[in-house]
């Protein structure tokens, strides 16, 4: 049986259990919260959905469903509100993930571990430290997103499909970020942008989590369906390559690579310059 534990019931974390129930990809999917009202509720909407479209069981869960997952994401802490950074989340959050970390390695898991929770690249380094799992087993969400988030742009821009377009981000989550030009291709053809082209696009994925903060309070589509698809890999065994953040024994911060992903988490990385 594969089995997933979401700990966090915000909108993320609950929007994250949607997606993958929704993908089929795991047997059961435990939703784990300190708000038990809250996780209730979110357990129960879920539930109440057309059920001939997932045969995925949803339930509430405990620290105790982490031992025999194959899969632990980690969404819960402080959102990001207009006009933060995600390092203004650090020293609550840096608290929350080691209280989560305390109980998750209290059920000697052996699941792959993926890190949503702001700062990622900070808060992975720190809960691959903690766990002390395999090296790859701990993993942050990372510029995954941002890679979608420039993809989805191009595609836009370009009036093509997004299948068609490869256009890798890595490094910071954030405002350090580096877009991999000379990876970039459309129908597998290096892309040809202007360096003022370069900077108005990287600029806009840079803001775009700040962008719909602004115009709605929070974001957790895009996110979610990004842990589906790393959720996916694993689980699946569906090697894939992903921006992933890479914990890092020797930094505080567990940068982005291009990363293949499988069922036991980071197989592979791909150094850039």
């Amino acid at each position: 049986m594969k089995k997933i534990s979401v700990i966090g019931a915000g909108l993320v974390g609950a929007t994250s259990v949607y997606s993958m129930m929704l993908k089929e990809i795991a047997d059961e999917i435990a939703l784990i919260d300190i708000d038990d009202k809250r996780s209730n509720a979110e357990v129960w909407d879920i539930r109440h959905g057309f059920p001939e479209l997932s045969k995925t069981v949803v339930k509430k869960g405990t620290y105790a469903d982490c031992k025999d997952s194959d899969v632990i994401v980690i969404t819960a802490g402080v959102a990001r509100k207009v006009g933060e950074s995600r390092n203004d989340l650090l020293m609550k959050n840096s608290k929350i993930m080691e209280a989560i970390c305390s109980e998750i390695k209290a059920t000697n898991t052996s699941a792959v571990v993926i890190v949503v929770s702001n700062p990622v690249d900070v808060l992975a380094n720190h809960a691959a430290k903690f766990l002390n799992l395999p090296k790859g087993r701990v993993l942050g969400t990372g510029c995954t997103l941002d890679t979608s988030r420039m993809v989805a742009l191009l595609a836009e821009r370009l009036n093509k499909p997004a299948s068609s377009i490869n256009a890798p981000v890595v490094g910071e989550h954030g405002d350090e970020q580096i877009v991999l030009w000379d990876e970039v291709t459309i129908d597998g053809k290096p892309a040809n942008f202007s360096d003022a082209e370069r900077i108005e696009l990287a600029e806009a994925v840079k803001k775009a989590g700040m962008t719909i903060i602004e115009g709605k309070g929070k974001t957790y589509y895009g996110i979610a369906t990004t842990v589906c698809a790393i959720a996916t890999a694993v689980l699946l065994d569906r090697p894939m390559k992903y921006a992933v953040s890479v914990p890092n024994d020797t930094e505080e911060k567990a940068l982005s690579m291009l990363c293949t992903i499988a069922k036991d988490g980071i197989v592979e990385t791909f150094p850039y310059k």
